[in-house]
Parts: structure tokens; C-alpha cells; sequence
């Protein structure tokens, strides 16, 4: 009887300890996107920053890594050494503004920027020659004119459907 008393006694005793620990749930702001890539989101600044060299996985529209910081990343960092933009890597990411791509991408999946709708500006990196179906599909308030650099030799169906701020036009080398 004296053992079952002390049983339970530190068993609420650590119930009661338990209770007033503060249980959060925090998503994560870090991990690998690639073979040799990782990604790391600034709270401070709202910025997804992928770092490494390669090619970034592909994923479907539900299941990125960064998928929970999604409302909240208003500028991308793709730094120089990656390969490539995996398929839906950042689609309908509705707060970004800002995308940094280096030179070094040559490949954007598809649907990888797709209804980005407040995504401003873009510059496509001078080396690339794939831009995959949708890749910048419904990015509404992309400004000015785009030009697609020489290299490219392939752009997908809808890449750039529905992008109606581009009133300078898109211009498209004979490399198509």
C-alpha cells in the first residue's frame, strides 16, 4: 500500500511539473532540399535562403519544407553554386516580392514561382536554358519587360500565362 502511495505520489508530482512546462511547437527554420543543398528561413527578415551546389529536389505542390513559413517569405535566395529550381519549389508563395537567382541555375521547374502573384521583379540568370510548364504561370504583378536570355532553348506551355504586368513584352531569342 506505502509503495502504491509512493508511486503515485511522484507520479503527479511530475504531472504537476509537466503541466506548467511550456509546450510549443515551433516549425522548422532549416534542412536540406538537395544532395549537397540546404535551406534556412531568417524570421527576422522573411527570408528562405537556399545554399549549396546542385540540383534542388523536385516537389508537388503540398509537401516543401519551408511549406510552413509559406504566408510569411517575402524574399527568396537561391545563392550561387545551385543548379537548379525544383518543380513547385515556392508555388503560390503569396507574399513573395523578391527572387534572387545566380547564374549558375540553369534549369527552373515547373511551376517552381507559379501564382506568385506578388512577385515584382525577376531576373533570369544569364546561363539557363530550361524554363519548365508554369514555372512563373499567374505572377501577376511581374513589372516592365523580361528577357530571356540567348542560351535558353526551351521554355514550357504556360510558363508565363497570365503575367499581365509585363507590358514591355517578353523577348524571346532565336535559341527557342
Amino acid at each position: 500500500m506505502r509503495r502504491t502511495q509512493k508511486i503515485l505520489s511522484v507520479i503527479l508530482a511530475l504531472l504537476m511539473v509537466l503541466s506548467i512546462v511550456p509546450i510549443t511547437a515551433s516549425a522548422a527554420s532549416s534542412g536540406f532540399c538537395g544532395a549537397n543543398l540546404t535551406w534556412s528561413y531568417n524570421s527576422s527578415t522573411y527570408t528562405l535562403t537556399i545554399s549549396g551546389t546542385g540540383d534542388m529536389k523536385k516537389y508537388s505542390f503540398t509537401n516543401r519544407p519551408w511549406e510552413s513559413q509559406e504566408d510569411k517569405i517575402t524574399t527568396v535566395v537561391v545563392s550561387d553554386g545551385v543548379t537548379s529550381i525544383g518543380d513547385c519549389a515556392f508555388y503560390s508563395f503569396g507574399k513573395v516580392t523578391s527572387i534572387t537567382i545566380p547564374d549558375s541555375v540553369t534549369n527552373i521547374g515547373k511551376w517552381a514561382f507559379g501564382y506568385c502573384k506578388e512577385l515584382t521583379t525577376v531576373t533570369l540568370p544569364k546561363d539557363i536554358t530550361v524554363i519548365r510548364d508554369g514555372a512563373f504561370n499567374n505572377c501577376s504583378s511581374l513589372k516592365g519587360n523580361l528577357v530571356i536570355p540567348y542560351g535558353v532553348t526551351e521554355i514550357g506551355q504556360r510558363a508565363f500565362f497570365s503575367c499581365s504586368g509585363l507590358v514591355g513584352g517578353l523577348k524571346i531569342p532565336n535559341s527557342v
